[in-house]
């Protein structure tokens, strides 16, 4: 390597004041070392946290799994679809909603979850060691309350105000609940 060349991880980061391309960056980023430390079990961090939100459910419907990882219905379709492919999960139609599809880990996804779940929590490890324990639970609760600002700036009623209205309105909703930072996502 030449001394003017840098690795990925020698190299400085350009600071980037877009909140949108420093996430996706940081999320790559995680993923990567996700990634990287389940490598020997055979799954992605993607397909991990499939495996282990149907485990902690037993049952659970495509739509809530969509809801709650904020996934768009044909990226989760493709990765449900490579799990069931792989005889790691079973799907069934639900009786209470015409056409919904509920989804459970069979017994071979059970123990690869089983059999994965100490390399994940390896890279938890790491990751919470290098960040330290309270930039740990500050990131935990920054994610929660982005996850919450991002779905209350997207609602209809700010789809036609101007950024000062609309912090305006989320301000006063904040205050109305208390003065709590976590904006509420509901109308």
């Amino acid at each position: 390597m030449q001394k003017h060349e840098r690795s990925c991880f020698e190299a400085e980061l350009f600071p980037l004041s877009d909140p949108c391309a420093a996430l996706r960056r940081a999320t790559r980023a995680v993923t990567h070392l996700y990634d990287l430390v389940l490598s020997p079990t055979g799954l992605k961090a993607t397909q991990f946290v499939l495996l282990q939100a149907i485990y902690q459910r037993g049952e659970v419907a495509q739509w809530r799994l969509a809801a709650e990882y904020g996934l768009g219905d044909d990226t989760l379709s493709r990765r449900l679809a490579v799990l069931r492919k792989t005889g790691l999960i079973a799907c069934r139609v639900g009786q209470e909603r015409p056409g919904e599809r509920l989804y459970r880990l069979t017994e071979a996804g059970v123990s690869k979850y089983h059999a994965s779940l100490p390399a994940w929590q390896r890279a938890q490890e790491r990751l919470h060691l290098v960040m330290g324990a309270e930039q740990w639970a500050s990131l935990l609760k920054m994610a929660e309350n982005l996850v919450a600002a991002a779905r209350l700036a997207e609602t209809v009623r700010f789809a036609n105000k101007t950024p000062q209205k609309a912090l305006a309105t989320a301000a006063g909703q904040t205050a109305m609940a208390g003065g709590n930072a976590v904006l509420s996502s509901r109308g």
